[in-house]
């Protein structure tokens, strides 16, 4: 019997409102870290003693502790269990990782949904959305916490600060703008103010801007240099699917055991995650301190913690051609001509969560405190 975190999308938002948390800053770009050692090339086959992996490599679009299910996971062997060598590398943003993937450069994606619904607008697909991470969103519309501002409506005629022009927040801060029948290209200037830098933090403090458009990250980011934040969240935004893992169509035909071994391992770190958090976090602190070096990279982890899995009564990294649909009609996006059924897929689910979860709380529960 799989046990699963239970969770109601109130308790999302008031975690998201009242933690105001963040998902990293896509530090250390192009790093890469193999699990098992050594260095491979995507799809290459690995000889170790013990017999012959199969080598993945996995890109993300930001190094940060959001991706606590993962690291868990290769901290804990998982992905060694399931034959694989998992190289994980760290990108600059979703669009580089949608361009890498498509490009062949890489595996398996974890994509923030935007960019791919761009490339499939663009008409690229063979991508196929076979596991969800984030549950909700990890793009916000935040105002300083004395704001007027108290619903997408009220954002008329406003300045939205947003990190940049092509920044994984744009179509959602679009998304939000539309929501309360507004116009983004008329009735809102978006004017890009970076990624919680010193530029940011002014802008927000001298009223340049009125709304602050960016990731949970950057929230977090700029609360922990003292400006007070809170979200404006319209309810179907926290019903949209945010993040999850995207291969190419060709890997999941030619190597669909490898894909489920992966997506299995993924999930039982992230049920070790929400059995033990504090031990979750131990484990960051060691294959990341650079993270934690400051408080934001606890508040990253508490924050999105909740998000990253499930909502009760679903099965872990569940998804559906309905919710990308909404995303799409939420975003303002063209849906593309191919049914979305074929781009989203959920026949992997019952095999990712097909696991041992007393031996996966064993092993969390036994891991030692730092």
């Amino acid at each position: 019997m799989r046990r699963r975190r239970t969770r109601t999308w109130l308790s999302i938002s008031l975690v998201l409102a009242m933690s105001l948390a963040a998902c990293g800053d896509g530090e250390g770009g192009g790093d890469t870290t193999v699990a098992g050692g050594g260095t491979t090339t995507p799809g290459e086959e690995a000889t170790t003693t013990t017999g012959e992996p199969t080598s993945l490599r996995v890109m993300f679009p930001v190094n940060s502790p959001i991706l606590h299910g993962f690291r868990v996971a290769e901290h804990a062997g998982y992905y060694t269990d399931e034959g694989l060598e998992v190289e994980f590398q760290f990108l600059d943003g979703g669009g580089e990782v949608v361009t890498q993937l498509l490009g062949g450069n890489g595996d398996i994606a974890n994509i923030p949904v935007g960019p791919t619904v761009e490339a499939i607008e663009q008409g690229n697909t063979d991508l196929r959305a076979v596991w969800n991470y984030v549950y909700g969103s990890i793009f916000y519309i935040a105002v300083p916490v004395d704001s007027d501002i108290e619903t997408a409506a009220d954002l008329e005629g406003k300045t939205i600060g947003i990190t940049d022009l092509a920044g994984g927040e744009v179509p959602i801060v679009r998304g939000v703008v539309q929501s309360a029948g507004l116009d983004p290209d008329t009735d809102v200037d978006l004017v890009p103010i970076g990624e919680a830098t010193a530029l940011t933090v002014r802008a927000l403090e001298e009223g340049e801007v009125d709304a602050f458009g960016g990731s949970i990250n950057d929230v977090i980011a700029l609360q922990v240099q003292g400006i007070e934040l809170r979200y404006i969240l319209p309810e179907e935004l926290l019903e949209l699917p945010a993040s999850g893992i995207v291969v190419r169509q060709e890997l999941l035909e030619s190597q669909r055991d490898a894909v489920v071994g992966f997506l299995r391992a993924s999930t039982k770190g992230s049920y070790w995650a929400q059995v033990n958090p504090d031990a979750s976090l131990c484990v960051l602190k060691e294959v990341a301190p650079e993270q934690f070096a400051e408080e934001t990279g606890a508040l990253i982890f508490e924050a999105t913690l909740p998000i990253t899995w499930a909502p009760e009564g679903q099965l872990m990294g569940f998804q559906s051609a309905d919710s990308w649909g909404s995303y799409f009609d939420f975003v303002g996006a063209a849906r593309p001509d191919v049914d979305l059924d074929e781009i989203v897929t959920d026949e992997l689910l019952e095999e990712a969560n097909d696991f041992d979860t007393a031996a996966v709380e064993e092993d969390a529960n036994g891991f030692a405190s730092c």
